[in-house]
């Protein structure tokens, strides 16, 4: 069962993003948020794959990918121009 256990999450979130994107966007706004969702699932399962195989870069990973969003953070509003 723990095995399956993070297959079973992505699937409930990644099926629950997309059933949500057809409920709250415009139809003219669904191929972006489809391939935003699509490339998230990508990394959620090279992650999943990952801490199975090698527990430290799984760690590595993930610690890369949360610096980069707490810079994105501060970084995304200079970038937009406002």
């Amino acid at each position: 069962m723990e095995k399956n256990l993070f297959w079973i999450i992505g699937a409930f979130i990644f099926g629950g993003l997309t059933i949500q994107v057809f409920i709250q966007l415009e139809s003219y706004y669904y191929i972006e948020a489809l391939l935003s969702i699509l490339a998230a699932a990508v990394i959620y399962t090279g992650l999943v794959l990952l801490s199975r195989k090698n527990r430290k870069a799984f760690l590595m990973t993930t610690g890369i990918l949360a610096a980069a969003a707490i810079v994105m953070i501060f970084v995304s509003p200079h970038l937009a121009g406002h």
